[in-house]
Order: C-alpha cells, then structure tokens, then sequence
C-alpha cells in the first residue's frame, strides 16, 4: 500500500465506523474531542491525523488504533490449526512477551537511576 491507499483506507474506515453508529460528523466530533473541521478533513483525505487524534478516533469509536489502518475489503486470513502451527503460536508470544519484559526491566531501570 502505497501513502494515497492508506489515507484512502483510514477515511474509508472513519466514515463507515462512524455511520455504523448513526453518528454524524458532529458528533464524532464531540465524543473524541476533535473539531468537526478536523473530522471533515480527515474523512475527506485532506489532512493526516496525528497521533493524539489517532487515539481519540479509536477511543471513541470503540477500536484499536491499527484497525482504522485494515483495508475492509480484503478477504481475512485464515490459519489452520494444527499442532506445528500452535507451537509456533506458542513459540512466537513467548518470545513477544520476552521482549516486553526486557523492555519494561530496560525502562524501569532507567527511570530507577534519574
């Protein structure tokens, strides 16, 4: 996806999770604690949201962050179950949560010295 195809796809997703609650701009507006403007220019693909904007979409539309980024029109993926399959599950969020761990000890180390 090329930088059009992804602003395409987050004003696609804006506007559709919006009207799946009957909400209009306004109020869109109004319960992320953005202007109405900014909801206008982010649905009609003039202006990239920043992050604090990003986050108050998602909030108020009840969703992750990076599901206002996933095309809707691809079909999902689906991964068979099988034993091989599950143990590189396992194997994958073991290493994930490794990876957190260091991360936080790395973090609340620093923190701990200032």
């Amino acid at each position: 996806m090329n930088g059009a195809e992804i602003l395409e796809t987050l004003s696609v997703n804006i506007k559709k999770l919006r009207k799946e609650r009957s909400w209009t701009q306004e109020r869109l507006a109004e319960e992320a604690n953005l202007s109405v403007q900014a909801i206008n220019f982010f649905e009609g693909k003039r202006r990239w949201p920043g992050e604090d904007s990003l986050s108050k979409l998602a909030a108020a539309l009840g969703v992750e962050v990076y599901q206002l980024f996933v095309p809707h029109d691809t079909k999902p993926i689906i991964i068979e179950e099988t034993p091989k399959n599950e143990r590189i599950r396992a194997q994958i969020t073991e290493e994930v949560v490794d990876d957190v761990r260091r991360a936080m000890t790395k973090a609340l180390d620093k923190i701990l010295k200032e």
